[in-house]
């Protein structure tokens, strides 16, 4: 519900703040005092299109503030903590809007700028307003099918039926994915059996690029190579003066100095190291140079190989690792397109399957629908003969349609609600009647059969008592109190039989102030508002006798809360299997 309405520098209004207590509110007072401001201050908080003109005059910004509150399980609670907007412990939305004349309006939502589509998604689902606006949720089709389903207790074959679609969806993407992946791989089947062959024939492995490399460096310089392993063999091993025929003297002379001197004793490990490790290089130097001869053939194949690999390389732009990747995946490519036929079978299979399993249940919830929708529209004619527009005839019609590619995730329907508001008139859709005050009507009406089924918290009725008379008047009044049960409701009015039967009733007055012009409101209670309704019925002329009438209809009011008509509408069972 609307708790709070903060208003500052919007038109006639200088500062205006509302404490809003649940219930049915009316708003009355004098042509032309600003009712319709409240309305309008509203609209543009809920996102509606502002202008400079809504500013006061003098004033270079206009504030505009509303908190609202919600119960828990109200969808959009959830929405709001899933997008950050809302605490975990937290069910209070505000709004606040600043409309500035250097046209840089801003909003906020909780605090946090947003944008005015947010806003506006938000202000869809807080209030309702019916009369001369567009803020009418019950003129979407898709609204009224949301609510068809509730009123017929259909949601659980509805859950059924979407969770039906959304897998045929997911089959058939998969499909089409597939499908779209052929035709560009079927394109490209002789270039992708090209490259697998040729990536194939070179037998690519891992590191052998580097060790080609090292060997060709090796084969190019076998002969410097052989020349330094033979001098390094000869000075180490061969003739007189080899150096391992030099450390064996060197030994034998220390084995000689240990025996004259205890500590030279120690020398002679390092030395039998020394030769042991000389002894190492000299075979090592032996069999290198066996390997040191020239080959070239053997270059001439390492060069080829080496040229191949580049030439693949650069052809590819990827590396020898990158390529046999590529291999891998080339050979899934072909392996693919040779069992296409039969991927496709099966998954065609899947969605056909899938699309008739949805296409079911889709029929049986369109059926149920149009069984729903006698009984919804014998329950808005008897609201219309209640509301005196007896006349008024309504068409609730639901179009089915058999072609796939319109499905959607509310079933095969589509729904068409029509009016006809005279006899021999055709039927129209909602947003086509003329008149706001019937149109407001026609919402009364549908808000009362919808009542335990719609979730938006705040609903307002502008013009609807536009061209009714007293008895008409009354049992609209009735009717707004008990959708109150169900929602805040706000109402101007001009008929006491309306206003009479508020809980809380509200008076707007134009007055002068320091020679400007103010609309001010408040609560009318008491004596006051016995005097507002002895002056909406005598219309200036306030009598001892209209005063009367009036606190008698303010004594009736709230009998009609126990003894007015009933807002329930007929108990139906549903059969969802």
């Amino acid at each position: 519900m609307l708790t709070e309405l903060h208003i500052s520098n919007f038109a006639l209004i200088d500062q205006l703040h509302l404490d809003l207590p649940a219930g049915f509110l009316v708003l009355t007072g004098e042509t032309g005092a600003g009712k319709s401001l409240l309305i309008d201050a509203l609209l543009l908080l809920i996102g509606g299109r502002a202008s400079s003109d809504h500013i006061r005059f003098g004033a270079d910004e206009a504030l505009l503030e509303a908190c609202f509150t919600l119960p828990e399980s109200h969808p959009l609670v959830a929405q709001l903590r899933q997008e950050g907007f809302l605490l975990s412990d937290q069910q209070e939305v505000f709004i606040r809007r600043i409309l500035a004349r250097s046209g840089k309006n801003r909003s906020y939502l909780n605090g946090q700028m947003a944008p005015v589509q947010t806003i506006q998604d938000v202000g869809r689902q807080l209030v309702d307003i019916h009369g001369q606006h567009d803020q009418q949720s019950l003129l979407s089709p898709k609204t009224q099918l949301e609510l068809l389903d509730a009123y017929g207790g259909l949601q659980l074959l509805v859950g059924k039926f979407q969770q039906s679609y959304v897998e045929w969806k997911e089959k058939l993407e998969a499909l089409e994915t597939l499908q779209q992946r052929l035709q560009e791989q079927v394109a490209r089947q002789d270039i992708l059996q090209f490259q697998f062959e040729e990536l194939i024939k070179m037998q690519l492995l891992i590191g052998e690029e580097e060790t080609l490399s090292q060997e060709y460096h090796r084969l190019k310089h076998s002969g410097r190579l052989g020349e330094l392993s033979n001098q390094s063999f000869e000075t180490l091993y061969n003739g007189e003066h080899s150096v391992l025929r030099k450390l064996q003297d060197v030994t034998n002379w220390v084995q000689e100095l240990s025996q004259i001197d205890a500590q030279c004793q120690t020398w002679l490990p390092y030395l039998e190291s020394s030769a042991f490790a000389l002894q190492e290089v000299t075979q090592h130097l032996r069999d290198f140079r066996s390997q040191t001869e020239s080959d070239p053939e053997r270059m001439e194949v390492i060069d080829r190989r080496l040229a191949g690999l580049q030439r693949l390389k650069k052809k590819y732009g990827k590396t020898i690792e990158e390529l046999l990747v590529l291999v891998q995946s080339l050979e899934q490519d072909l392996a693919f397109l040779q069992e296409k036929d039969e991927q496709i079978a099966k998954l065609q299979t899947d969605v056909t399957n899938s699309f008739e399993a949805m296409k079911g249940l889709a029929k049986n919830l369109s059926t149920k629908r149009k069984k729903v929708a006698k009984q919804l529209v014998n329950q808005i004619q008897k609201e219309f003969k209640e509301l005196k527009m007896g006349t008024m005839q309504i068409q609730v019609n639901l179009v089915p349609n058999n072609n796939m590619s319109v499905f959607g995730p509310n079933g095969m329907d589509r729904l068409e609600l029509l009016l006809a508001p005279n006899p021999g008139e055709p039927p129209m859709p909602l947003g086509r009647i003329a008149s706001g005050g019937e149109l407001s009507r026609i919402m009364l009406a549908l808000k009362t059969v919808f009542a335990g089924n719609d979730q938006i918290p705040v609903v307002i009725f502008d013009e609807i008592d536009s061209g009714v008379g007293g008895e008409a008047g009354m049992v609209m009044g009735h009717r707004l109190r008990q959708l109150a049960q169900f929602h805040q409701v706000c109402c101007i009015t001009h008929l006491p039989q309306i206003a009479s039967q508020a809980h809380v009733q509200f008076v707007v007055e134009k007055v002068t102030l320091e020679d400007r012009t103010h609309t001010q409101v408040q609560e009318a209670i008491g004596i006051q508002r016995e005097s507002e309704i002895a002056r909406m019925l005598g219309g200036g002329k306030v009598t001892p006798t209209i005063t009367q009438v009036a606190i008698e209809m303010l004594k009736n009011s709230t009998l009609n809360d126990k003894n007015g008509p009933s807002t329930k509408r007929p108990t139906k069972t549903s059969s969802e299997n």
